[in-house]
């Protein structure tokens, strides 16, 4: 899979951008505060019609704009596709979904479209972040491959607030137990359908990750991930999570009516990282860490390709500067052995040149303009 051309009308900084790019290594160069992050933050954007970075779809347009177009042309092993996102500011905040032209009535429609694995700077800190980070990274993926598991964390949210809204309205005057009884069961009915496909992936994941990271360590260095169920109880097999839930709802019961909150639930889960049997966020270097976010970002290039039969886009936001020169070379290494089309934003230009089966081109950014360079001889 490979985005062949973007098209941009008043999105962040960008007037007006319709471009073709490399199916291999696209390098975006330029000052900061010019619109690097911004293409990659569309190309993103088309991948499940929201940004990674902390946006509303209100402040993806252009200042003086009250409208945004993302629009791209998309290649794969089944032919070519259109996928177009239009956001109006207007009274209702109106968001519309076309692929090849047909409007789509849910953004479940659009997920696995186009595919797309993110490195930035802020996920080098991701094993040492909260428990929400750890689970949007798992979040994501699934859906991507899986767009019923979108939905399923949308019916999640919805009977999490009702749940909440619930529990706040009950007391010693007002305990409306059946009604609870009534919310637990669906509550618990989705909460186990999440997480068992969690664990499905992880278990598919993980060994891709070990793999990776006995690679950049030469076998010294052995990565596990662990799914912690109220960020405390491992979990190992589906069959286990229901029990383990019934178990949280009861042990929380009081403290959900004290404080008017769901205490359980995926919500409430974590990822444990260790390396070698340690607690890599609490006793791992800064290097190891590191070293963690760049196999589990290699690992999930695969498990995509497994997944679907095709590598995702690879978005590289300026981490090549964050990396030291081996973590570096295995990347590039990488996206040159797997022939992934790749988005490289960078300040400088860097020693990434073609190689006879690479094709490598780079583009100037500047001020929300964009200009192909020269290919290299």
């Amino acid at each position: 899979m490979y985005l062949k051309r973007l098209m941009l009308h008043k999105f962040r900084n960008y007037e007006l951008l319709n471009q073709e790019f490399s199916s291999q290594v696209n390098i975006l160069i330029g000052l900061n505060a010019q619109g690097k992050t911004n293409l990659l933050e569309a190309v993103y954007y088309l991948s499940g019609a929201k940004t990674y970075r902390a946006a509303r779809d209100q402040q993806l347009k252009k200042w003086d704009a009250s409208f945004f177009i993302v629009k791209a042309l998309l290649e794969n092993r089944l032919g070519s596709k259109i996928i177009e996102i239009r956001y109006r500011d207007d009274v209702s905040a109106t968001k519309e979904i076309k692929i090849n032209g047909v409007t789509v009535n849910k953004t479940s429609q659009l997920l696995g479209q186009l595919t797309a694995v993110l490195f930035a700077p802020e996920d080098l800190t991701m094993i040492k972040g909260s428990p929400a980070e750890r689970r949007k990274l798992l979040d994501y993926d699934i859906s991507q491959v899986s767009p019923s598991y979108f939905s399923k964390l949308q019916r999640h949210n919805r009977l999490l607030n009702q749940r909440n809204h619930l529990l706040k309205k009950m007391d010693g005057r007002n305990r409306k137990e059946a009604e609870l009884e009534v919310w637990n069961e669906q509550y618990l009915h989705v909460s186990e359908e999440i997480i068992n496909k969690r664990i499905q992936v992880l278990n598919k994941l993980s060994p891709l990750t070990r793999l990776m990271q006995r690679r950049l360590t030469e076998g010294q260095e052995s990565l596990e991930i662990k799914y912690l169920l109220n960020r405390r109880k491992e979990i190992k097999k589906v069959e286990d999570i229901r029990p383990a839930l019934l178990e949280e709802m009861q042990y929380t019961r009081e403290e959900e009516l004290r404080r008017g909150l769901t205490l359980w639930g995926p919500q409430r889960d974590d990822l444990l990282f260790t390396i070698n049997g340690t607690d890599l966020k609490m006793f791992g270097s800064q290097g190891q860490h590191r070293t963690a976010v760049l196999a589990v970002k290699l690992a999930e290039l695969e498990f995509f390709k497994a997944e679907t039969g095709e590598y995702p886009v690879l978005l590289l936001d300026d981490v090549l500067s964050e990396l030291d020169q081996e973590r570096r070379d295995h990347l590039i290494e990488t996206i040159r052995e797997k022939a992934i089309q790749c988005f490289i934003t960078t300040t400088e230009d860097i020693p990434f040149t073609e190689d006879g089966k690479t094709t490598v081109q780079k583009y100037y950014i500047n001020k929300g303009t964009i200009k192909e360079m020269e290919r290299e001889a």
